[in-house]
């Protein structure tokens, strides 16, 4: 009667666990385990590929910017000061756009500040002189408002077992315009002249902007995982300021990391608005000319990003992060002292080479030692320090063009760079652990 009685309570909880009706720990991890197509599933595939599209417009018309500001009766010095004007004022609020983001919706900052990020150029295409770019510049600049909420979307839906190759899939989408859109913008700017082509090419750019937000509000899925942050909603001011600068005062890798991505931000600000005036204006290429070696750099990217950013999660972040930082300098001095099209061709590619060691291994380490729910506001707070130093370099860039030679302003960038190198060699470590 014993027996009996314990036999059927053990055929009962066999029964239980492994009935038809239900499923065994293995077959459940088999059916939910998700798909990944290289590390990218859900918002990050979306993300990515709407992405790609949004660069095809932003490709059109970057590389000839600074061009068709000295178009409109700007000069060097007037170019640095939209740049500051421009960048300065959006960097205050890249910080409370990634809080933004984790505490009420990315979704809603990437989709609404994608639209009117996208009225920024049409408002620039009419723009009778440079003064009146300032207001569709600052609505252009928008889009890197927004990154925080974008990247922290992304991460969500990145493999953690994969995301050096993850980023390097994305920013190679990103980048892929680049290999055509450069020449194709300078042969229609031949073809037109500079002023009028660009208005064409800036309402083109708005216009793929606005749509890829439309399509991002229709195929973009709302994540629950920023419960955390929602639960904590500061009462005063201050908690907003002190939410926004939780990532740094309780990461010291991501500290260190802040510390040399602004000097490397502000060495590059120095330069990146000049590299086109210094090839078409000082060297004398033409913009078709200036367009194939973009082109050329853009194949280099796109062949080099996903072998090169995969490494990272073999050799370990900090060392792909360091290579990319020791090589960028002499690369630099190398487009200083560039004195035909081969020669910018060769600094510009070696330069695109060593980013890519270590580009998607710095993305990835933010993803690594930041929890989730507070991606956002990391990414934010990075960014607004980032984008702060950019945007106040072009001013000195300016000044050394004018003052000392055109080859300084790059001179003095190599050195920023290096400065950038040394800091995070002495005290960048690679994480002891990995966030999901």
């Amino acid at each position: 009667m014993e027996a009996e009685k314990t036999l059927s309570i053990d055929q009962a909880t066999i029964g239980g666990k492994y009935s038809t009706k239900s499923r065994c720990p293995l077959a459940m991890d088999a059916k939910e385990k998700p798909k990944y197509i290289l590390g990218l599933k859900g918002n990050a595939l979306v993300t990515a590929l709407t992405e790609f599209v949004i660069d095809c417009g932003i490709f059109l018309t970057d590389a000839f910017w600074s061009l068709y500001v000295l178009a409109l009766d700007a000069t060097i010095t007037d170019l640095g000061l939209l740049s500051l004007v421009t960048g300065l004022l959006p960097a205050l609020f890249i910080a409370p756009a990634g809080l933004l983001g984790d505490r009420v919706s990315r979704k809603k900052v990437v989709v609404y500040g994608g639209i009117l990020s996208g009225i920024g150029p049409i408002l620039n295409a009419f723009a009778p002189s440079w003064l009146f770019l300032v207001p569709g510049a600052l609505l252009s600049s928008i889009n890197p408002i927004i990154r925080p909420a974008r990247q922290a979307l992304m991460a969500d839906d990145i493999s953690p077992e994969e995301r050096g190759k993850a980023f390097s899939t994305v920013f190679t989408l990103m980048m892929l315009p680049d290999t055509f859109m450069p020449p194709l913008a300078g042969l229609i700017l031949d073809q037109t002249g500079l002023a009028p082509g660009m208005r064409y090419l800036l309402i083109t750019s708005g216009t793929v902007r606005i749509s890829m937000a439309l399509i991002r509000q229709r195929l973009i899925k709302e994540r629950k995982n920023t419960s955390a942050a929602k639960n904590s909603r500061p009462r005063s001011y201050r908690g907003v300021f002190y939410d926004m600068a939780r990532p740094l005062t309780s990461i010291g890798s991501l500290r260190v990391m802040l510390v040399g991505s602004v000097m490397a931000s502000f060495s590059m600000g120095l330069m990146m608005r000049l590299q086109s005036v210094y090839a078409v204006g000082v060297l004398g290429l033409t913009n078709t000319e200036w367009g194939l070696i973009l082109s050329g750099v853009g194949i280099v990217r796109v062949a080099t990003r996903i072998p090169l950013g995969s490494l990272s999660d073999r050799w370990g972040r900090r060392r792909s992060i360091l290579i990319n930082y020791f090589l960028q300098p002499p690369t630099v001095v190398a487009f200083a002292l560039s004195r035909d099209l081969v020669a910018l061709f060769i600094s510009l590619a070696a330069r695109i080479v060593a980013f890519n060691f270590g580009g998607a291994a710095w993305e990835a380490m933010i993803v690594d030692v930041t929890p989730a729910e507070i991606r956002g506001a990391a990414y934010g707070v990075m960014g607004t320090f980032e984008m702060g130093a950019q945007s106040s370099a072009p001013l000195l860039g300016g000044f050394l063009w004018e003052t000392l030679a055109p080859e300084w302003v790059f001179y003095i960038a190599a050195l920023g760079r290096t400065c950038a190198a040394a800091t995070l060699f002495k005290y960048l470590r690679e994480p002891e652990r990995r966030q999901e």
